[in-house]
C-alpha cells in the first residue's frame, strides 16, 4: 500500500471508488477472472512506469528493480500469513507445482496424493512420478472423507487445488491440513483460484507449499507467480535450476560456487520478469487495502444474489448444485455476449458455501448467478 492512495473498503461509498479502478467494468460485465482477471489502473500504471523507465533510462535504476522485487515477497507473504523469505517469484503456476513435484526426494515406493477435480499442473506432474517408483493416488474429491483413506505409512505429499477451476469447489484447507499433519504428510496446494478472492492463512492450514500466479483473481498480469515454501521444509525440496540469483556470488561472477542463497529466494535461478513484478506487487497492495474478508464477502454476495436472472442449473459431479452457462438474454444481442466454454458449471461458485452451511445446514446454496445488463464475459 502506498500513501498517495486513499484507503478503500466496500463499503456503499467506496464501491464506486473501486469500480473506477477497473475500467473494464465500464464495457464489460466480467465474470472471467478464472482464466484472466482484468488489471486495475494501479497495477496498469505500474507496469508502464517500469516500462517507461526502461525505455527511457535503460538499466539506470536496476537496484530499483531489485527493491521492487523484495516489495512483492513481502506484499505476497502478507497476503497467505507468510514470512517474505519464504516467498519466491516464479514465473507461473505450473512451474512452483512442479518444482515440489520433481524437487522432493522421493524414494522407491513412496506415494503423493491428489484429486480429480485438478487442472493439469496439479496432476500431470504428480503422474509422471510413476518413473521414478512413486504412485500417484486420485481422490475423488479433495475433502478429508475422501482423502484420508488414501492415506498410508509411504504417503508423502497430498496436493489440493483451493479452488476447482471447473465447478469452483472450495477445498476446506484448514482440515486437510489438520489430517496432513496428523498423518505426518505434507500439504501442497494450488491457489490461483482463491488467491485474491478468499483468504488464506498458510499457517492455520499447515501448507508447506503453495504457488499462485497473479493473472486470475489476483488480477495482476500473466507471468508473475507466488511461490511459498514453508522454513521448515524448505530443504525438503531439491533445487532444479540455479543461475546467477539463487547463488552466493559474494561480489563476483566468476568461478562462482554453488552454495545456494537463504531463503525460498534459492528457487530464483535468473532475471525474473521485472514488468510482472511491477504489475503483481500493484495488484496485490489493492487487495490488501480494500481488505481481502471483505472482498470475499462481495464475490460471495454476487455469487449468491439474482438466481431468477438464471434459466437452467443441474447437479455437478459432486452432488451440488450447479449451472449450466445460460444468463438471461442481453438485449443487445447474442455478440456482446462472450462465454469460455468450461466442463460442468461455472468456477464464480459459492466460495464459502461450508460457511455458508454452519448458517444453514439444510440449504444447498447455488454456485453461480450474474446479472445480463452489459456485454458479458463470462467463464462457465
Amino acid at each position: 500500500m502506498t500513501d498517495r492512495h486513499q484507503i478503500l473498503r466496500l463499503t456503499p461509498q467506496d464501491k464506486s471508488k473501486v469500480r473506477d479502478l477497473f475500467p473494464v467494468t465500464r464495457n464489460l460485465i466480467y465474470f472471467n477472472h478464472a482464466a484472466v482477471g482484468p488489471l486495475s489502473t494501479r497495477a496498469c500504471e505500474a507496469i508502464e512506469r517500469h516500462a517507461r523507465d526502461q525505455r527511457d533510462l535503460g538499466a539506470l535504476h536496476w537496484k530499483e528493480w531489485y527493491a521492487e522485487d523484495a516489495r512483492l515477497r513481502a506484499s505476497g507473504a502478507r497476503l497467505i500469513g507468510a514470512d517474505p523469505g519464504e516467498i519466491a517469484i516464479l514465473k507461473n503456476t505450473s512451474e512452483g507445482l512442479s518444482f515440489v513435484a520433481e524437487g522432493y526426494g522421493w524414494q522407491n515406493g513412496d506415494n503423493v496424493i491428489t484429486t480429480r477435480l485438478e487442472f493439469p499442473p496439479n496432476y500431470s506432474p504428480w503422474k509422471r512420478l510413476a518413473r521414478r517408483g512413486v504412485e500417484c493416488r486420485v481422490a475423488d474429491l479433495p475433502t478429508v472423507e475422501k482423502i484420508e483413506p488414501l492415506i498410508d505409512a509411504r504417503t508423502r505429499i497430498v496436493s489440493v487445488s483451493f479452488v476447482a477451476f471447473h465447478n469452483g469447489f472450495v477445498a476446506d484447507l484448514d482440515a486437510i491440513g489438520e489430517l496432513c499433519a496428523r498423518k505426518n504428510v505434507l500439504l501442497c496446494v494450488d491457489a490461483i483460484q482463491g488467491m485474491g478472492a478468499l483468504p488464506i492463512d498458510v499457517r492455520k492450514s499447515k501448507i508447506a507449499f503453495l504457488a499462485a500466479d497473479g493473472h486470475k483473481w489476483m488480477c495482476g498480469p500473466e507471468g508473475a507467480t507466488i511461490f511459498y515454501v514453508a522454513d521448515e521444509h524448505r530443504d525438503r525440496l531439491e533445487v532444479l535450476e540455479t543461475g546467477w540469483t539463487n547463488v552466493q556470488r559474494k561480489g563476483t561472477f566468476l568461478e562462482v560456487g554453488g552454495d545456494l542463497v537463504p531463503g525460498a529466494r534459492r528457487f530464483e535461478a535468473g532475471s525474473l520478469n521485472t514488468n510482472g513484478v511491477y504489475g503483481l506487487r500493484a495488484a496485490i497492495d489493492l487487495l490488501l487495502e480494500i481488505g481481502i474478508e471483505d472482498i470475499a464477502a462481495e464475490v460471495i454476495r454476487i455469487a449468491t444474489a439474482s438466481p431468477d436472472r438464471l434459466r437452467h442449473r443441474r447437479r455437478d459431479s459432486t452432488g451440488r448444485r450447479a449451472v449450466v452457462a445460460s444468463l438471461a438474454s442481453d438485449p443487445r444481442g447474442e455478440e456482446n455476449r462472450v462465454c469460455a466454454a468450461r466442463r460442468h458449471a461455472a468456477l464464480l461458485a459459492a466460495f464459502l458455501q461450508r460457511r455458508r452451511r454452519s448458517r444453514s445446514a439444510d440449504r444447498d446454496p447455488p454456485l453461480l448467478t450474474a446479472a445480463a445488463a452489459r456485454p458479458i464475459i463470462f467463464s462457465c
